[in-house]
């Protein structure tokens, strides 16, 4: 998905950002991947929710379980943060891991594919949607006063710091070979 288009904050509030995947085939530890996850957005100062789970019957390869986590922050009194977390395993089954220093884990084996997407809710709290003046003004608003602040702060903010962030940190606790994003050490100020 491409960055917003200007004229597209006008009616319709939202900006999202482009949807960010990884797939990943091997052994790992779901606990740790799921408790990685809700830890970065505690740290973050997020409202971490479990939106559903879904466990269909194993097949011949194994089962295949769908989790899909939401995480909400208001960052300030005008907009807030979003990111829809979509994880689907596939042909999972329990395998006994020896690690390094010879103690025995149980870990899981199979597929996994993982969806990220964030997304900037503008007037989250529907101020400017009283009445079709109000309506006009919001868009007027969002198209010459803020636009700048959304595309170039709140929405750049967003993806680089929250969902690019959170791309890599599951790609390291999966052990992936491209552990670290380029931007990972920069110091937060623009």
């Amino acid at each position: 998905m491409p960055k917003p288009k200007p004229e597209d904050f006008i009616h319709y509030p939202n900006a999202p950002t482009p949807s960010v995947y990884i797939q990943y085939k091997g052994i790992m530890d779901m606990q740790d991947l799921y408790d990685t996850i809700a830890d970065f957005f505690r740290r973050k100062k997020f409202k971490f929710y479990e939106i559903q789970q879904r466990h269909r019957r194993p097949g011949p390869f194994g089962a295949e379980i769908l989790y899909q986590f939401k995480a909400t922050r208001k960052v300030e009194d005008y907009y807030k943060w979003i990111v829809d977390i979509n994880i689907e395993t596939f042909d999972m089954h329990d395998v006994e891991v020896v690690l390094k220093d010879g103690t025995k884990k149980k870990m899981t084996k199979g597929r996994i594919w993982v969806h990220l997407i964030g997304m900037v809710e503008l007037d989250y709290e529907k101020l400017w949607e009283k009445s079709a003046f109000m309506a006009g003004l919001r868009g007027f608003y969002h198209k010459y006063i803020i636009k700048k602040k959304i595309e170039g702060v709140w929405w750049d903010e967003l993806y680089v710091r929250i969902v690019l962030g959170l791309h890599a940190l599951i790609k390291e606790r999966l052990k992936m070979l491209s552990e670290g994003y380029e931007s990972r050490h920069e110091s937060g100020v623009h």
